[in-house]
């Protein structure tokens, strides 16, 4: 049996690319690092509308288990709606580390979005503006999958972590983030009897991974994945 492994579970909506960066860098720390794919997510509008959250939930378990096998522990980093599914799984006895990154607890921070739709319309930037109307074509019934997710995910966190848990927890996100409102990180520290870990950066969009703050995030979390993972291993 190996140590460790560290699974990451990319967001609502996207696939590997939003978490890729973290992926290879985790990879060339010589860490062993995995992600998945979750269901309907890069197969279309029809297979992602055809997708439920206990069809994303199944995924994560059935990679979990599949990980079990070969490593005593594990660590759960989830991105976006991928932070909601790393903690509803965070009660597995193998998950011992968790890291919650630009997870929606709050949705939406309204005043930078009209900011950035304003200054994209009156500069013509349609790159920034094709960000945010691209979401427009996400199938409803979607939507309603991750909003149930949510809901659920908010109930099991009413209930509590378990308590060996909270020390060993990272949450990371930029402050800007348009679709993860910045009070989420501290709902979600709080959670943890603000025993967990937190790193609130300056600017950044939603793509915590792809923007201006990734190389902090990842050194960040590295750092903590090896810190924590020393001091679970003297205890």
């Amino acid at each position: 049996m190996k140590e460790r492994a560290l699974l990451i579970i990319h967001g609502f909506g996207g696939d590997e690319q939003e978490i890729l960066y973290l992926h290879e860098h985790l990879k060339h720390q010589a860490m062993d690092s995995y992600w998945i794919r979750l269901t309907g997510h890069g197969e279309g509008k029809q297979a992602f509308a055809k997708a439920t959250y206990l069809d994303w939930l199944n995924d994560v378990e059935q990679k979990i288990i599949e990980l079990e096998q070969n490593y005593q522990k594990i660590t759960c980093i989830g991105f976006s709606m991928g932070g909601l599914l790393t903690i509803q799984h965070s009660h597995r006895t193998s998950v011992d580390q968790i890291v919650l990154c630009s997870t929606p607890i709050q949705l939406y921070n309204f005043p930078v979005i009209v900011t950035d739709i304003s200054q994209g319309l009156f500069s013509r930037d349609k790159e920034r503006l094709n960000y945010y109307f691209s979401s427009t074509a996400t199938p409803f019934k979607a939507c309603v999958q991750f909003l149930k997710l949510l809901s659920l995910t908010k109930k099991r966190l009413k209930r509590g972590l378990k308590d060996e848990l909270k020390a060993n927890m990272l949450i990371l996100q930029n402050k800007r983030d348009e679709t993860t409102h910045a009070k989420s990180a501290d709902y979600l520290w709080k959670i943890s009897d603000c025993k967990a870990s937190l790193h609130l950066y300056e600017g950044g969009t939603h793509q915590l991974f792809l923007g201006e703050n990734k190389e902090r995030a990842v050194k960040d979390l590295v750092a903590f994945v090896r810190e924590k993972n020393y001091s679970l291993n003297s205890i």
